[in-house]
């Protein structure tokens, strides 16, 4: 909340109680000539406050109220539990059930072109693709032991070869192959010779990087918590926007599904292709359905020809890492700080812990936490999003004891 907009208004669904609770932060104290009423369709919030009025529209149809009670005389806030109408039928916001990837194969166009978000270019040619494939979750080569009477290396009835075409085991991998781009959660697995190597870099950055900045800390050889595997990270020769990483094997390449842009399927309505707040959300409840945690540590990717060095200490600052809590899963919200509201989001409690907190939590008998590994520059980005979205709030709602609230946008498949 600002000067331009000094009423802040903010609705939530609450569908498993019927009720979509609103809160309000304004910057002059309550008076008896504040006014706060709904539409007659019961789409739409309006208050009207020191001569200046400010409206809402609702994520879910309530029943019409011409005035609401004003409470809370003298203070800067206001706040409701209004009832959903009682002929609901489709206003209440579709919740999903199940994780909806992000650009699922069957969104994306055969033979389409990869270009970087950022600038355009093209990093794959047209034409190169010729089939997408979603890959399996991650946990795919456990669940094996539940999908097969047997396991595909202990037969011997006439299947030979079988377990190396089909990659099974734990420790298997699932190799890029060229004309195929794999789809996997939040990237792109596409064979290094798809690629146009003239419209890259490998390795490190072109552009320089805020070193000074304590959240942009990759931990030392010695410490406990690091990325499994080093690759080397890809650029945009054009731009420099990290695009994805190379692999260790160095034959195959994952791409970001937030930093590149490929032509969807004409059954898509949408034409706004994921973010980053759409790809950490689906992180975050992919990691709660795997797991069944719901706290996880955002760790930064570990790549070769990154400097190493703990400049976080040698500057006499102490490192951060993020730490987030899914509170809710699956909310819709409304407010006046978003144009394109309602919005399907993920709630979640966020902080900044240091490399020590997150070693004892993540090494705790009874941890609750997962790792999640990101990009430096991507967990910045999401630092930012996260701080965004907590001024989206009235300001009475920011904070939980030690969290700060955040709202990750979720990618709802048909519209985004």
């Amino acid at each position: 909340m600002d000067a331009s907009h000094p009423i802040l208004i903010y609705a939530e669904l609450l569908s498993n109680i019927r009720q979509v609770s609103v809160g309000c932060s304004l910057q002059s104290p309550v008076s008896s000539n504040t006014r706060a009423s709904v539409s007659s369709d019961g789409q739409v919030l309006t208050i009207n406050h020191d001569g200046v009025e400010a409206s809402v529209c609702l994520p879910g149809r309530v029943a019409s109220i011409k005035q609401l009670p004003i409470q809370n005389l003298g203070t800067k806030s206001l706040s409701w539990r209004l009832p959903l109408a009682p002929t609901l039928g489709d206003y209440v916001s579709p919740m999903q059930e199940g994780q909806i990837a992000p650009w699922s194969a069957s969104d994306l166009q055969p033979e389409s072109p990869i270009s970087c978000r950022t600038c355009r270019v093209t990093i794959v040619k047209s034409g190169t693709i010729k089939v997408w494939k979603d890959l399996p979750s991650e946990n795919w080569a456990e669940m094996m032991e539940f999908w097969h009477c047997h396991k595909p290396h202990t037969h011997g009835h006439g299947h030979d070869g079988l377990t190396t075409s089909k990659a099974y085991g734990a420790s298997s991998r699932i190799s890029a192959q060229s004309g195929i781009g794999f789809v996997d959660l939040t990237s792109f697995l596409l064979a290094e010779k798809d690629v146009a190597i003239s419209a890259i870099i490998k390795g490190s950055s072109p552009v320089p990087q805020n070193e000074g900045d304590p959240r942009n800390e990759t931990p030392e050889d010695g410490e406990a918590h690091h990325s499994p595997a080093e690759n080397r990270p890809i650029f945009c020769q054009s731009c420099g926007s990290q695009l994805g990483i190379l692999n260790d094997q160095g034959t195959s390449v994952s791409l970001f599904k937030w930093q590149v842009q490929v032509n969807e399927e004409s059954h898509r309505s949408s034409s706004e292709p994921p973010r980053l707040s759409h790809c950490m959300s689906a992180m975050l409840l992919a990691t709660m359905a795997r797991s069944g945690c719901s706290k996880s540590i955002i760790l930064p990717l570990k790549v070769q020809d990154q400097k190493t060095q703990d400049d976080s200490q040698a500057n006499g600052t102490t490192k951060s890492l993020l730490n987030i809590w899914v509170f809710n899963s699956n909310i819709t919200f409304s407010s006046t700080e978003e144009a394109r509201s309602p919005i399907q989001a993920v709630k979640v409690f966020y902080r900044m812990i240091t490399q020590a907190e997150a070693d004892k939590l993540l090494d705790s008998m009874t941890s609750d936490v997962q790792d999640i590994y990101l990009p430096a520059d991507a967990i910045r980005k999401v630092i930012d999003i996260l701080s965004s979205s907590n001024h989206v709030l009235p300001q009475n709602d920011r904070q939980f004891k030690e969290w700060k609230v955040g709202l990750l946008e979720k990618w709802v498949g048909n519209g985004g």
